[in-house]
């Protein structure tokens, strides 16, 4: 199986990196996708993971990180986007949850990773908290371009769940949906496409039941996963083939016989 969204270089991750990997072996975890937040740290990050042909990465800006000086460098793109490691955008998107005091530039910097995925054809990973009108908004204004994208930690209305079943655009499922109080999420997601479902971690976070309270880890995205293929009446390991090879479609850089 395989977490497609994670942080190993935040702290808690990035300390203890060779056991996680040796957990992750021991729990049938194949694959990782490490989610780069901010540019600065993305050479840092690389150097983390160079050692382990099973980990990629992503680049790009995190909403939340985003005030007025912020910008998606094409010039510093350009200098990073042979790297086979490198296999998608983001995560980018608009998150309204905290302060909208950046909204625009929120705005004008999920558009330059927007085309960023246009020109170099990688996928986008898209963050979306108090944002789906908006979101959508920007992303009807690329729609004839056949975006590739997934939202990941998906927790959003009936309504998103519905246009990204209509456009064929990804949805990535955390810990969250094995949460007491997600009622509401999962029978949202009851209807997904599973020919478009992915799962993840987005540790060092939202760790799923029953490792709830502690600090999340990639090779807990076994926990998540078992609870959906129970959930969708499959089998775990079918369930599994079916998001590896989601993933593989999605990212399709990324090579399986790593």
């Amino acid at each position: 199986m395989i977490d497609s969204h994670c942080h190993l270089n935040f702290e808690s991750l990035s300390k203890d990196i060779s056991n996680i990997i040796k957990r992750c072996k021991k729990n049938g975890v194949t694959h990782l996708l490490s989610i780069n937040t901010r540019p600065k740290d993305f050479e840092s990050h690389l150097e983390l993971i160079k050692d382990y042909n099973n980990i990629y990465i992503s680049y790009g800006i995190h909403p939340e990180y985003i005030d007025n000086e912020s910008k998606l460098s094409f010039l510093e793109i350009e200098k990073i986007i042979e790297n086979p490691k490198l296999i998608a955008f983001g995560e980018t998107g608009l998150d309204f949850y905290h302060s909208i005091k950046y909204k625009q530039k929120q705005i004008d910097i999920f558009e330059a990773h927007i085309e960023a995925s246009k020109i170099y054809n990688l996928p986008l990973i898209i963050h979306q908290r108090n944002s789906e009108e908006e979101i959508v908004k920007v992303i009807n204004k690329f729609k004839n371009d056949n975006l590739k994208l997934v939202f990941h930690c998906f927790t959003g209305s009936k309504k998103l769940l519905n246009y990204c079943i209509e456009n064929q655009f990804y949805i990535s499922l955390s810990g969250i949906i094995t949460f007491k109080n997600a009622n509401t999420l999962r029978e949202i997601i009851r209807n997904v496409s599973l020919d478009h479902l992915l799962i993840e971690t987005d540790s060092p976070y939202l760790a799923p039941v029953p490792m709830r309270g502690k600090s999340n880890e990639p090779s807990y995205v076994k926990y998540t996963g078992e609870y959906l293929a129970e959930f969708y009446s499959m089998t775990k390991d079918s369930f599994f083939e079916l998001t590896d090879n989601n993933f593989y479609k999605l990212f399709s850089r990324a090579k399986r016989d790593n």
